[in-house]
């Protein structure tokens, strides 16, 4: 092990499983190459969800403001047509 590498304890079936995952990678992937993976996936897929949220926010704020608007308007007309109306 060198310097900047450090042993990490996990359960056994864990073990097993990251295990199970480098061999269907092929000869030659290490443990730590599987964990490096998985932790590169799970940050990928967190900016991703964050992302999307944003995405959903932004487009429900820009919803809002749209019927604000909307709204405004039709206020304007209705009090230009009772108005008109007199």
């Amino acid at each position: 092990m060198t310097a900047d590498m450090t042993t990490i304890k996990v359960p056994k079936p864990l073990r097993d499983r990251i295990s199970a995952i480098a061999d269907e990678r092929g000869r030659g992937t290490t443990l730590s190459q599987v964990l490096a993976d998985l932790v590169k996936r799970y940050e990928s897929d967190e900016t991703r969800a964050r992302q999307a949220a944003q995405q959903v926010h932004d487009e429900v704020k820009a919803d809002r403001e749209l019927m604000e608007r909307a709204r405004a308007r039709a206020a304007q007309h209705a009090a230009y047509l009772s108005e008109r109306g007199r």
